[in-house]
């Protein structure tokens, strides 16, 4: 019975997201164009490695913070299966990704990562925004992430477009929960009348 509800979830979701646009060398692409002319899409099994290359560039010198899960080539195909990746490119090049986790109780944001020099651009505001979508035509309530605590900016992004504290975590399932350093669950009521991606 899950196997049969991912499926119809996939299929809603693809619906939502594929929206036809101009051709791309004689066949139809399936993205969705935004005001400052990024294209928002779903990843291919393909791009494992340009999403692998481009969350070690945006969290190469932000350690304390790197997403667990998400540092070899094989964690990004595991993760292509169990949810989805949502890219956004400039001039067919990807600048950010987010990846949207799909459970059975809400959706998690598991990443969010913006190319250094595309930064403070809107991007992330954008890529947010898609996984929300994407979340509600799949007929999620909710969706769930975490933060490091440390990782401020991060906390204040989520805050200022409606995602609320609702308890905190250990970095490591096997340790205590450190006061120093720890995840902050946060959580936001999506809007089911909201357009689709």
């Amino acid at each position: 019975m899950l196997a049969d509800l991912e499926c119809v979830r996939n299929d809603v979701a693809e619906r939502f997201i594929s929206r036809p646009t101009k051709p791309a060398n004689g066949h139809r692409t399936n993205a969705a164009a935004t005001k400052s002319g990024l294209t928002m899409r779903t990843a291919r099994a393909i791009e494992a490695p340009a999403i692998l290359e481009l969350i070690n560039l945006v969290f190469r010198e932000k350690r304390y913070c790197s997403p667990a899960g998400f540092s070899r080539i094989e964690d990004i195909e595991r993760r292509m299966k169990l949810g989805k990746f949502l890219l956004a490119e400039n001039e067919n090049q990807i600048v950010g990704c987010a990846y949207v986790e799909l459970r059975l109780e809400a959706s998690r944001l598991g990443l969010l990562a913006v190319a250094p020099s595309q930064q403070r651009a809107g991007i992330g505001s954008q890529l947010l925004e898609a996984a929300e979508r994407l979340s509600i035509s799949m007929h999620f309530l909710f969706m769930h992430l975490r933060i490091v605590n440390l990782h401020w900016e991060a906390l204040s992004f989520c805050r200022r477009r409606g995602y609320v504290e609702f308890g905190i975590e250990s970095l490591s399932g096997d340790q205590p929960v450190s006061l120093h350093c720890h995840f902050v669950r946060m959580f936001k009521q999506l809007k089911p009348d909201c357009a689709a991606f």
